[in-house]
């Protein structure tokens, strides 16, 4: 028996789709609202994206020495985006190689025409101030545009008293890069000494920074001494004073001959008489550190006739027994890596600017010591990084900073060798030229 299907009429929910124009037109406009997002995105993204990756080539083949490939990839990097600061910045670091300071001076003067001072453009204006002084180098001339520059970042940090706010490292460094500049620049010596005589002060002074290897001992020992670790204490007081009895006896018998100024012979004996005093104050610190030992250990009868002798010396030392409390060591900065690190910087920066003002002597001490404490560095640096080769992971990096570090220690026996012939030691200047050129730089007035 067959059936018969019932002619049901459509409902609406049986209509038959849209016709497939619509579903198309509809693709169209999406994409059409697309394109009038993403082209005005590209169209400002990939010319500086593509500058970038022209310019991380130009980088690449500059580290390999090939500098005209490098300085023509610069040339197609800044083509596709030729305001950019990154780029500039690295031509004109390039152009300044090359010896074209005035190229590398006129690029870092466009960047800062009509900006805003920041803390950015106030590195740049140092960065400019270094092609100053190198422009002023090359044609035996005072760099005055340096103390310009200084002139306007001053200012700026006086502002909103920002140099106070900053930390104690990084405001002597501020001062240091100062006088530094201002020296190299051949411009203002007075108010680059003030300047980096007050960056050292705030290490504690001349005499925390020329002898900081014996004293940040006393920093240990004081840590030591608040735990009530009298013994540790006393061990580094020991290792201490050990150490400053020689430098003591060293510099009464620095005797200045003819060839020392008047300003140098008074520099010197406020020196001696500075160290005479923190010497004695290190006494008086391991004779207080005795007296507490000798109160845990009341059956060592050694201990009160060291601790008698300590305070006889102290006394004549000019130290006062009275007002003297360990707390004057309690500064913990000399135990820092970066004050560490600053340290032979900042002596290098005021031995260069005594051997400007012409006092050779003075030069020499300070940068006999910051030449001595940079080679005491790079030993270390060295030494780590041999231990963890295996585990560096940019080999680039690490050969980069390691380079700068070289450069730095180069320019310090740089100044020193000046000083060196400046009084007369010929044969130890040429030693350091020699190390100067072990490093892979050419003693010159270019290297600063």
């Amino acid at each position: 028996m067959s059936s018969i299907e019932p002619n049901i009429p459509n409902t609406p929910a049986e209509n038959p789709p849209a016709p497939e124009s619509n579903g198309n037109g509809t693709k169209w406009i999406t994409a059409a609202l697309c394109c009038l997002i993403v082209i005005p995105i590209l169209a400002e993204w990939l010319p500086s994206e593509v500058a970038m990756w022209k310019q991380a080539a130009a980088r690449n083949h500059w580290d390999s020495a090939d500098r005209v490939s490098a300085m023509q990839l610069n040339d197609e990097a800044l083509s596709w985006d030729d305001s950019n600061p990154t780029i500039l910045r690295e031509r004109a670091e390039w152009q300044a190689e090359l010896g074209k300071y005035n190229l590398a001076i006129s690029i870092y003067e466009n960047l800062l025409q009509g900006m805003a001072e920041s803390e950015q453009t106030i590195s740049w204006r140092m960065q400019l101030c270094n092609h100053y002084n190198s422009l002023a180098i090359q044609e035996q001339r005072e760099a005055t545009q340096t103390w310009h520059q200084w002139e306007l970042i001053d200012r700026w940090y006086q502002q909103f008293d920002r140099e106070r706010s900053l930390p104690t490292v990084a405001r002597a460094n501020l001062y240091n890069n100062r006088a530094y500049l201002l020296a190299v620049g051949n411009t203002h010596f007075p108010e680059a000494l003030e300047s980096i005589n007050f960056s050292l002060d705030l290490f504690g002074g001349e005499i925390y920074c020329l002898y900081n290897d014996p004293l940040f001992l006393v920093q240990f020992a004081y840590q030591a001494f608040r735990e009530k670790n009298y013994a540790e204490a006393q061990k580094h007081l020991n290792s201490t004073v050990d150490q400053l009895e020689r430098r003591y006896a060293l510099l009464l018998a620095t005797t200045p001959s003819n060839t020392w100024k008047a300003f140098e012979k008074k520099e010197l004996a406020h020196r001696t008489g500075k160290l005479a005093l923190v010497f004695g104050n290190v006494l008086l610190f391991r004779a207080h550190c005795l007296e507490m030992l000798q109160i845990q250990e009341p059956s060592n009868q050694t201990l009160e006739g060291i601790t008698v002798s300590d305070l006889e010396r102290a006394q004549i030392l000019g130290a006062s027994v009275e007002s003297f409390s360990p707390d004057i060591f309690s500064s913990e900065l000399l135990l820092s890596a970066d004050v560490q690190s600053l340290i032979p910087m900042a002596l290098d920066t005021r031995g260069y600017t005594y051997y400007q003002l012409g006092y050779h002597h003075l030069a020499l001490q300070d940068l006999e010591v910051a030449v001595e404490a940079s080679e005491y560095q790079l030993k270390q640096i060295e030494k780590v990084i041999e231990q963890e080769k295996h585990r560096i992971a940019d080999p680039a990096i690490v050969s980069s900073q390691q380079q700068s570090r070289y450069k730095n220690l180069a320019v310090i026996l740089y100044h020193r060798s000046l000083a060196y012939d400046a009084t007369h030691q010929v044969a130890k200047a040429k030693r350091d030229r020699d190390r100067i050129e072990s490093l892979g730089y050419a003693p010159s007035p270019l290297l600063h």
